[in-house]
């Protein structure tokens, strides 16, 4: 349990730290930035992939049609996916109420986990989970919105981080949170690609933008993915999703360190509410372990379709995933 705790809040972490290079970007085509940061992200991590099975002498598993799959539905939907439905959405409403909407993934995961696991929800998890989501909004604040769009496009970016932590679930205990990561920043790539042809908007970054594109490939990207894929394995998704809240509190607090920001005291309050709604969660009794038990089973035969960006620099939730 530890040790999944100490992952997924090193995670969100770095994903929090990505406030500190997205006002850089914030006129860089979305999907060049994407196919730049996950194309290097793939480098990256080929290479480390490469060198653990040199190491181990172990052969590279097997992966099936169905687990391709997979990995494309978390690529398409929770990665790249995700990312442009937080760019749009920020670019049609306030990017507060954005991050409040989005910041329920701890609370809609707690639900549809054990409904998936065909099991009664945990109480005390869901719990954590409200609680959690109320300290993010306290931290970023509700905002407002008057676009219908905007709110939509929430909501599909609520979907892309559910998906982002259920999806890959199934596929750690037999793959492992290196590999999976690796597979599907390779398969986000052309997916971005497709983008860019798409939209027929290209760029080529300044040194300050490939600069900001390295800090999210390497650290954002990554670092943070194989960290919180291994979390989501150790702890579970339900366990493992409570910590997204702590990437708006992140965000202001690198902010804060860079002198881009300065805390208030709804930032302390909401900080405060997440720990306690994290404690809450941890200490919940253990149960049977969906993410890579009979759970993964389940999602497999009830989804089998199943198998984070260049956003606003105003939003305090920052860079997803």
């Amino acid at each position: 349990m530890l040790r999944g705790s100490v992952f997924a809040t090193s995670a969100m972490l770095m994903v929090g730290s990505s406030v500190a290079v997205m006002g850089v970007l914030r006129h860089f085509p979305v999907y060049t930035g994407q196919a730049l940061r996950f194309a290097l992200a793939a480098v990256l991590l080929l290479v480390v992939l490469k060198l653990q099975d040199r190491r181990t002498g172990e052969r590279a598993p097997t992966v099936t049609g169905p687990q391709w799959l997979r990995v494309t539905v978390l690529a398409a939907i929770g990665m790249v996916g995700f990312n442009v439905a937080i760019v749009a959405a920020e670019q049609r409403t306030d990017p507060a109420l954005v991050g409040v909407i989005v910041g329920c993934a701890p609370v809609v995961i707690a639900l549809i986990t054990p409904v998936l696991a065909k099991t009664p929800p945990s109480r005390r998890i869901l719990l954590a989970g409200l609680v959690v989501t109320a300290g993010a909004a306290l931290a970023q604040g509700l905002g407002s919105s008057t676009s219908v769009l905007g709110v939509v496009l929430s909501v599909g970016a609520l979907f892309g981080e559910v998906v982002f932590a259920l999806v890959a679930a199934p596929l750690l205990s037999s793959l492992g949170a290196l590999r999976v990561s690796t597979y599907a920043c390779v398969i986000a790539v052309p997916l971005c690609l497709i983008g860019m042809v798409t939209t027929g908007e290209y760029a080529v970054p300044d040194g300050d933008q490939l600069l900001a594109l390295l800090w999210l490939s390497v650290v954002v990207t990554a670092g943070a993915y194989v960290l919180w894929f291994t979390a989501v394995g150790s702890i579970g998704p339900e366990r493992a999703g409570l910590f997204t809240s702590l990437i708006p509190i992140s965000a202001v607090g690198v902010t804060a360190l860079i002198g881009t920001g300065e805390p208030t005291w709804g930032h302390a309050f909401g900080a405060i509410t997440v720990v306690l709604g994290l404690l809450v969660g941890l200490t919940a009794r253990k149960e049977p372990d969906f993410s890579v038990a009979r759970g993964a089973g389940e999602l497999a035969r009830h989804a089998p379709w199943a198998g984070h960006s260049v956003s606003s620099p105003d939003s305090a939730r920052a860079d997803g995933h």
